[in-house]
């Protein structure tokens, strides 16, 4: 059956492309296989090039990666074998408040390098820690202590650690260490991008030009496909953070998660976060163009500056539609349409329940986290105060720094469906964090609710005496 040709023009007009504006993310996609100490090196039970959601090939082309199926009963034997080997005592137990001693972690992580063994897996997963809401410091005991809920890990069916009763994943040690060694390079924004080819982009609009007769759903669907292969491999780039690092492949990961959830390729697991397909009246064209920014709601501090308090939900999704030109070239349309808006704010209103059900997302949280301790750390000349040179942890060729593959490219996806008034395309895209805005509007708040300077003193009274005690709760 054919369609009007108003009502064509407007069905093959609508695109959106996967692009992106990235700030940080995690894939475990693993370079050359190796590892340290078990699932340090982000492979875990996939192994290889796998990572939690994607697949990375050796040419450096990301796509989505099929989880190992395996029963609840051998994932229970494998999650009870790896806890019986690597955490001991109270470290597998849930705790509402563990302390973590920066100062007291770099030496151990010094004296494992020193003696050539792998790290532990307590040290590559900060015991645990599944979100920074405090950062203490200590002038007297010359010590820097970040403050969070914690619990016990173990890899989930994709390789992935994640707490036993929460199913968060713990903070990574290389992760903190790239946040530190950013900051100190002077860094201020941290990203990536997936961007088409611009000659690809105006080779596609030429081909909406001359195919926009009336035809049948199913040759549109057709003409779909081959605007997907005009497109053909869009370009990653990442910045701000080494490429190789699993804090930049994290940052791709979401960022390609977050596109297939809107497209409706992927269900996102949360009850009422519709894909912005759904959402979509075919009108209009737009590029659409979503990515990550910080959403935190304040960052509290006491009056002396030595106690600090992180509270909101980390993350927010922002949205903005684009136009391109004959020659492929990009820009930002005068207005946004409400479904790209509605979409960026449902995603925002569901992202606390989404990081919940998602490992993912909420280790996206922890970069977000981890950028902003860093840039607070530097901005308040914090390990100046303590006397603390972070020698081992500001080693950028670190053997504690696993190297992953790059990624470098991602296959355009299309997907359409049947709406009143036509058949809708969709596509997506970023993630973008800049810390030391956050650090502008440090609220000096010692109240009764907070009571940061009362924490502060009972978390520093608590420290074990031993050296080598390195976190406790």
């Amino acid at each position: 059956m054919c369609c009007s040709s108003r009502w064509l023009r407007v069905m093959i007009r609508i695109l959106m492309l996967l692009t992106a504006s990235l700030f940080a993310v995690s894939s475990q996609a693993q370079m050359n296989g190796g590892n340290q100490g078990g699932n340090q090196g982000g492979g875990g039970v996939g192994g290889g090039n796998q990572a939690g959601g994607i697949l990375i090939d050796a040419e450096g082309i990301v796509r989505s990666a099929k989880v190992e199926k395996i029963s609840a009963k051998v994932q229970k034997q494998r999650r009870d074998a790896f806890i019986a080997e690597h955490l001991e005592g109270d470290l597998a137990s849930f705790s509402e408040q563990r302390c973590v001693s920066l100062v007291r972690l770099e030496q151990a992580c010094a004296e494992e390098v020193t003696s050539g063994v792998p790290l532990d897996e307590d040290i590559h997963y900060l015991a645990g820690l599944q979100q920074i809401d405090y950062l203490f410091v200590d002038p007297e005991g010359g010590d820097l202590v970040l403050a969070g809920q914690a619990e016990g890990f173990a890899p989930d069916a994709s390789g992935r650690m994640v707490g036993l009763t929460t199913g968060r994943p713990p903070l990574r040690i290389d992760d903190l260490m790239v946040a530190l060694q950013t900051t100190a390079a002077g860094t201020s924004s941290i990203g990536c991008s997936i961007d088409p080819e611009p000659e690809r982009l105006a080779e596609m609009q030429r081909f909406i030009q001359q195919n926009s007769s009336a035809t049948s759903p199913k040759g549109a669907a057709l003409r779909y496909r081959q605007m997907g292969q005009i497109l053909g491999l869009q370009n990653v780039s990442v910045f701000g953070v080494p490429p190789d690092s699993h804090f930049a492949l994290t940052l791709v990961e979401a960022d390609f998660r977050m596109k297939r959830i809107s497209l409706g390729v992927d269900p996102s697991g949360v009850r009422g976060l519709r894909s912005h397909l759904s959402l979509l009246q075919p009108n209009g064209n737009s590029i659409q163009r979503w990515w990550f920014t910080a959403l935190y709601d304040g960052l509290s501090t006491t009056e002396d500056r030595t106690a600090f308090y992180l509270s909101g939900q980390r993350v927010q999704l922002l949205a903005q539609d684009e136009i391109s030109t004959v020659t492929g070239q990009r820009s930002d349309a005068a207005l946004t349409r409400a479904s790209t808006q509605q979409f960026a704010k449902m995603f925002t209103e569901q992202f606390p329940e989404l990081a919940a059900r998602s490992p993912l997302f909420a280790e996206l949280q922890n970069l977000f986290d981890l950028a902003v301790i860093a840039a607070l750390m530097q901005h308040e000349q914090l390990p100046q105060q303590v006397g603390w040179e972070m020698a081992t942890f500001l080693e950028p060729d670190s053997e504690l720094i696993p190297r992953y593959v790059v990624p470098q490219q991602v296959e355009s996806e299309s997907t359409f469906r049947k709406a009143r008034r036509g058949l809708v395309l969709g596509l997506i895209g970023g993630v973008s964090i800049e810390p030391r805005q956050l650090l502008q509007n440090i609220n000096s708040n010692d109240d009764s609710a907070l009571r940061l300077g009362g924490q502060q003193r009972a978390v520093i009274d608590r420290r074990p005496d031993e050296p080598d005690n390195w976190w406790w709760d």
